[in-house]
């Protein structure tokens, strides 16, 4: 008996262990998504076969990128700490057409509603903000990247809201969101659809 348990164990972890690799990890689903986008479907009158239903899940592939002194572009992740004076863009790639607008909590942790910049995200195309820098004596500006949900709620603002933590960097426990993070992009999948954000840190120090 003691080694059939032992062998039921080992099929489980085995399983286990083939789930995870069939779901992919965040930047896994990210790439896939957004190279192969699943289009709308529609129902076709007197059909007999329904067509298959699209994917909830939302998915963002954000990159910070620092511009220096020559003009370069190196992409860090939303993770890095970056620093007073830092002059970056944000590059953001997604498997949907969406609005993607930046927001800002500044080192007193006051939400500005408007937001810093708005563009908009076209499928399967780098979307790249124009040339941005946060300047400061001290604290922490935290610059919250939003993909806004395929159907915007009335009050997006309180939306957004949501997802902010007291010092503005993760989601709360009731959003079921999965991430990644390379030395290059941050990759996020929110497995319930609606929407998705993530937040870039600069860190003052006092001169």
């Amino acid at each position: 008996m003691k080694r059939i348990a032992i062998n039921a164990a080992a099929i489980s972890l085995l399983l286990s262990a083939s789930l995870a690799q069939a779901q992919g990890s965040a930047k896994d689903i990210v790439l896939d998504r957004v190279s192969a986008p699943i289009a709308a479907t529609t129902v076709t009158p007197g059909s007999a076969t329904p067509p298959p239903v699209p994917a909830v899940s939302d998915v963002m592939a954000v990159s910070v990128l620092i511009e220096s002194v020559d003009g370069s572009l190196t992409p860090k992740s939303t993770n890095t700490l970056f620093a007073t004076g830092d002059r970056f863009r944000v590059k953001v790639l997604a498997a949907r057409n969406s609005k993607v607008s930046l927001y800002n909590t500044n080192p007193l942790g006051q939400f500005n509603p408007v937001p810093v910049w708005q563009g908009q995200v076209v499928v399967g195309q780098e979307t790249v903000t124009p040339r941005l820098k946060l300047d400061g004596n001290s604290g922490v500006d935290y610059l919250h990247v939003v993909l806004e949900p395929q159907q915007p709620p009335q009050d997006l603002i309180s939306w957004i809201r949501t997802w902010l933590s007291k010092d503005g960097t993760a989601a709360p426990k009731d959003i079921r969101l999965d991430s990644e993070n390379t030395p290059t992009t941050t990759y996020l999948v929110n497995q319930s659809g609606q929407g998705l954000a993530t937040t870039i840190r600069i860190v003052h120090r006092p001169k």
